[in-house]
This record gives structure tokens, sequence and C-alpha cells, in this order.
């Protein structure tokens, strides 16, 4: 391992061989209500959901392809710590957002991996974020765009204190640990 730019540890093999099946996209209905929900504070909503975005958001970042979709992370009020991690062939992307809205959308974080197979996905030690609604787009590049990687909540996490987002370049295998966000924060009570 090099000294001057050291290579972040991640155990990918904890994310070989997940089961995985194709989520289920959010209604608008339906994403008002958790939106909502996580601005009174509810404890219950906290956790991850897929949506759709319009045409608009997806051509403003460059995404085609299939598996196309944004997960809305719903975190509790407060700070939370975000760790990104990467181990795939193609150069990832973790795109985060504060909106859906193309015209409004703010940019928090746009990390990319500075070359194949390399576990550094943003700061080592990540970033603070504001506890609410984000939304993140996972992807791989593919000449001038970027192709969504299939996603998910790795549900066999039991944590009050945090979640990680799973995702995976290739449909051939359940391999997912192309590029992953942790989100943490400090336990209730």
């Amino acid at each position: 391992m090099s000294k001057r730019f050291p290579i972040p540890k991640f155990d990918r093999d904890a994310y070989k061989n997940m089961e995985w099946a194709p989520p289920r996209l959010l209604s608008a209905d339906e994403q008002q209500k958790l939106v909502a929900a996580a601005r009174a504070g509810d404890p219950s909503v906290v956790g991850s959901y897929a949506v759709d975005a319009g045409e608009a958001f997806y051509d403003r970042f460059k995404i085609r392809g299939p598996h196309r979709h944004v997960v809305m992370c719903v975190l509790p009020p407060g700070k939370a710590r975000l760790v990104g991690r990467s181990w795939a062939w193609f150069i990832q992307r973790a795109l985060l957002v504060d909106s859906l809205d193309a015209a409004k959308a703010r940019v928090l974080h746009d990390w990319t991996t500075p070359r194949p197979m390399n576990t550094r996905l943003g700061p080592e030690d990540g970033v603070e974020v504001e506890g609410g609604v984000i939304y993140a787009v996972f992807g791989h590049r593919h000449s001038d765009h970027w192709v969504p990687n299939r996603t998910m909540q790795d549900r066999r996490e039991k944590r009050s204190d945090g979640f990680t987002l799973v995702s995976a370049t290739d449909d051939s295998n359940n391999d997912f640990h192309a590029c992953n966000l942790a989100f943490s924060w400090a336990p209730p009570g």
C-alpha cells in the first residue's frame, strides 16, 4: 500500500452473493408523506426508499440506462456521518443532492473513484451531513454518461444508529461492493 495515497480498508467480501430483487419505486404521494413525516421527526420513517425522478433530473446528471432510479435517504434530525467505499472495475459515482427538482437540486456531494479497483470514494473518514432527506444516485462511468447501479439497503444490518446502501454494476452476479454509502449517527436514547 502506498504511504502517500493510502487506500481505505474495505471488506468487499462481506457484500458478495447478496439477495436482490428490483426495488419498488414509491409514488409521488408516498414520497410526500415520508418527507412530511421526516420533517415532523417521526423515527419510524428513517431508512432508504427507491424513487424515480423526472427526465430533466436524469439529463442534468447524465444518467442513462437500465435500473434508473434514485435512493431517498431519510435521516434522523441532527448530524450524521457519511462514508463511501467502492470495489469495482468501472469508475464509480455516488451523487448526493437535496432535491429531485432538476432546476433546483443542489449537489451536496459528487464522489467518484480515482481509478478502477480502488476503495476510495470520498474522504477516507467521510463527511458530516445534516439529518432530513437526501437523495443518492449510484452509477458507473460509460463513455460520456453514467449507467445506474442496482441498489439496496443492506438489510442484514439491524442498527438503530445508521444504515448502509450497497450497489452492484453487473447484472450477472449479486456482488454489492461497487459503490457503497454508510450513514451513521448517535444512537437514540
